[in-house]
């Protein structure tokens, strides 16, 4: 089984076409900025919306597990959890939402498999995000036989930082890899995203050697972390030959999430970056935006 974060329809940025994109749960990397920080564990976990919520308590009664404490505010102990979702029926306010739903292989492709149509007509398909997608490996390894076997053109959108030998044996089974290139200092990026960074430029170089235009260099761009060296993640980009470069503007949407999650976000403060700041590197070859 898959823990699956979301299943999201119709999405037109995650490849060719129109796609399916498939966010599943684990990570091994902490970017600061991560969009999507509900997805760093395995284990599915509960975010709690402040603002929605009244302190009724009523989430606590309903824990037989005794996971929820008002202490004197919400409090969620992941250990006790056993995924019951009574906390979440119970809230009245919306307040609560339990990211994280354990699928099966077959349910998540008949999932896919609603929208061939779309697929045909678009030249779309199927896209795995996250998290990282190869984070849990021998599941997501049997989804892509799957699909591939069903006819689907899969993307992956992956960080990278997997085990080399579990990487190559994935890389026949998927049609394009949006591959993330977040920083070219190996020392930088394992200490701002405890990446490693070895392992991440080890994969990219052997999947572009056999395979270089099936990959897109995605970036997402930080202030004051990569802003800087955008020309040199592109001239890297170039001398691997790779089909594009995707410089994606750093923006604040996964805010709420780190506050349900109850975790610091130290961007807060830093305005989203519109497009037009990196008008200056847009070519044939560099895309801006996904």
């Amino acid at each position: 089984m898959i823990n699956v974060s979301n299943i999201e329809r119709f999405a037109t940025h995650d490849g060719p076409g129109i796609r399916t994109t498939l966010f599943m749960m684990g990570c091994s990397l902490r970017c600061p900025w991560c969009a999507n920080p509900e997805t760093w564990t395995l284990q599915s976990v509960l975010m709690h919306d402040t603002d929605k919520c009244i302190e009724c308590q009523a989430c606590q009664k309903a824990c037989k597990n005794h996971a929820i404490t008002f202490d004197p505010f919400f409090q969620w102990d992941q250990t006790k959890c056993k995924g019951c979702q009574d906390c979440v029926w119970a809230c009245l306010q919306d307040a609560l939402k339990l990211n994280g739903q354990w699928m099966e292989v077959s349910d998540i492709l008949d999932e896919v498999l609603k929208d061939w149509d779309y697929y045909q007509a678009s030249g779309g398909g199927l896209t795995l995000s996250g998290g990282e997608p190869f984070f849990q490996f021998d599941e997501v390894f049997s989804l892509l036989k799957s699909a591939k076997k069903a006819g689907l053109h899969v993307a992956v959108e992956t960080t990278g930082n997997v085990e080399p030998k579990l990487f190559e044996k994935a890389i026949p089974y998927v049609d394009l890899f949006l591959f993330d290139i977040k920083h070219l200092d190996h020392e930088i990026l394992q200490q701002v995203t405890y990446a490693n960074a070895q392992r991440i430029f080890s994969n990219f170089e052997t999947l572009c050697l056999t395979r270089s235009k099936d990959v897109i260099v995605r970036v997402p761009v930080i202030e004051g972390f990569n802003d800087q060296i955008l020309s040199d993640i592109i001239e890297y980009s170039k001398q691997h030959n790779v089909q594009k470069v995707h410089l994606l503007p750093y923006h604040s949407l996964g805010k709420t999430k780190w506050a349900q999650l109850k975790r610091k976000y130290i961007y807060g403060d830093l305005e989203m970056m519109k497009e037009d700041a990196l008008k200056q590197y847009e070519s044939d070859f560099v895309q801006i935006g996904g």
